[in-house]
């Protein structure tokens, strides 16, 4: 388990453990979708580059929420998707992460918030404070998560390191 805080101050909780995040419902999900090895993410047109997720919507899985958020943010299928970890904000926003393969990337999304999707050579590292980049992947969560990945060799091993 991992405790820090995110760029807004809150106290944070994150754990790989399933024998703990299988007892916590959570109320939203995020998601490292990897297609030919390169991580997805979402631009999101107020906040900057981030990875896909967002709410559970009443009556809809976690998993289920998962592969809506990624088709919804990035037009990504998926051929594969597995939960990982957990992370729980000001002990309250419970947030499930998920690793996922795509399958094909089918549609172009833009509308709303959503301004299109990147695709990096190299997975990005070090984007704390970095303007191009969503606050919220500023706090631990994505390079505990990516460490975890690449530990557990979830990433797949042609996926480029800078």
């Amino acid at each position: 388990m991992y405790f820090f805080e995110d760029d807004f101050g809150r106290p944070v909780s994150l754990t790989f453990d399933a024998a703990m995040y299988r007892k916590r419902p959570a109320q939203h999900v995020l998601i490292f979708p990897f297609y030919e090895g390169k991580l997805v993410f979402t631009i999101h047109t107020i906040r900057g580059i981030e990875l896909p997720g967002g709410k559970i919507e009443p009556g809809e899985t976690s998993l289920a929420a998962a592969v809506r958020e990624t088709y919804e943010e990035t037009g990504c299928s998926l051929a594969a998707i597995e939960k990982i970890g957990q992370y729980v904000v000001d002990h309250t926003l419970v947030k499930d992460i998920y690793v996922a393969r795509v399958e094909a990337k089918v549609a172009e999304m833009r509308g709303g918030t959503v301004g299109g999707t990147v695709i990096f050579a190299a997975i990005p590292e070090d984007v704390k404070g970095n303007p191009r980049f969503s606050r919220f992947l500023y706090d631990d969560v994505y390079p505990l998560t990516l460490a975890y990945l690449r530990s557990r060799k979830l990433i797949p091993e042609h996926a480029a390191r800078p």
